[in-house]
């Protein structure tokens, strides 16, 4: 009972303050989605929100196409060319987070992306992780928006040309 009364006080006392504010904001990526032909790489598709850390206030981005959609889209678009006979690769655990650095000077953005993925060719398997960091200033006007966009294009081609890496050494 204890514990219930000091919980609903805290709420309570966070109530009377304002708390911190949650907000959401929708990202239109759908221009880093291009059409590509490697039906033969598939990323698990996952409806995901990015969080925003390192704010005042949380704020959540809420990409459309999913962040999923776009790795695979830029995944395919980049290994298009290194099709062989029996190569199949599947990612899986995409994972996506920002972090705001005010402290910096300049302030700064970071992106962690993550995957990973499996590569099959010939009865012959291999799995890694993939992640990356990429960084950009804070953009003005804290549009975290924009900076989404921008990472995680540079983000998804950094993971492309490591995975093209991989399935270039694959025995085939």
């Amino acid at each position: 009972m204890k514990k219930f009364a000091w919980v609903a006080g805290a709420a309570l006392l966070l109530a009377a303050c304002g708390g911190s504010q949650d907000t959401r904001v929708p990202v239109a990526l759908g221009s880093l989605v291009t059409p590509a032909s490697a039906p033969w790489l598939q990323v698990e598709q996952d409806t995901q929100d990015v969080e925003v850390r390192g704010l005042d206030d949380a704020l959540t981005l809420k990409p459309t196409p999913p962040v999923s959609e776009v790795l695979q889209a830029r995944l395919r678009q980049a290994l298009e060319g290194s099709y062989f006979t029996d190569l199949v690769v599947q990612c899986e655990q995409v994972f996506a987070e920002m972090r705001v650095d005010t402290e910096a000077t300049p302030a700064s953005v970071t992106l962690e992306l993550g995957t990973h993925c499996a590569i099959h060719a010939r009865g012959l398997g291999s799995d890694k992780t993939y992640h990356v960091s990429p960084s950009m200033p804070a953009p003005a006007r804290a549009d975290y928006a924009k900076a989404l966009s921008a990472l995680l294009a540079t983000g998804a081609d950094d993971i492309a040309r490591q995975l093209r890496a991989d399935v270039d050494a694959t025995p085939h």
